[in-house]
């Protein structure tokens, strides 16, 4: 018999009740549970930990749901590339610069860029305030041309720029 087992066997006829079995009612309190004291300082324990991760995982958060705006707007933009060259004809992406919103020529679905702050545009204007622009694309895969410098809520610049030539869409995100 190990080590172990003999302080065990030892315990449970030592602490045994009245009748000296291990099961009775009349055991020990610290075989019993956990005490108050033990359970409020795990739920004490676990309210400052959750205090110290939220914080940060909620930036974080906020960060990935900028990215994934700003890569939704990129996928927009492509999508009008493909689909100019494939109907062979002009497909616009209109840009609402004041509320922040985008929408495919011929489409109802508008798209959104939260937590993204505009620095610089260069877009065909469709207004003297320069609020509402497009880029555009044709069917012999040229374009108009663009480039949208964005600030995300971290501070970081992003820049999202339409080639004229050949219509290539880029996206060179978090530049200091």
């Amino acid at each position: 018999m190990g080590y172990f087992s003999s302080i065990i066997n030892r315990r449970s006829r030592s602490d045994a009740g009245p009748a000296g079995k291990p099961g009775d009612p009349g055991r020990r309190g610290w075989e019993r549970g956990f005490t108050m004291l033990e359970l409020v300082c795990v739920l004490a324990l676990l309210a400052l930990i959750t205090g110290l991760v939220m914080p940060g995982l909620q930036r974080a958060w906020k960060r990935e749901r900028d990215r994934a705006s700003l890569r939704q707007l990129a996928i927009a933009l492509r999508t009008a590339r493909s689909e100019a060259a494939t109907r062979r004809q002009r497909v616009r992406l209109f840009l609402d610069l004041q509320r922040g919103q985008y929408r495919l020529e011929g489409s109802s679905q508008v798209g959104e860029l939260s937590g993204m702050r505009l620095s610089e545009a260069s877009l065909v204007w469709q207004d003297p305030f320069k609020r509402n622009g497009y880029i555009a694309f044709y069917g012999d895969g040229c374009s108009s041309g663009g480039k949208l410098t964005l600030i995300d809520t971290a501070g970081q610049r992003h820049l999202l720029e339409v080639e004229i030539i050949t219509g290539k869409v880029s996206l060179k995100a978090g530049q200091g």
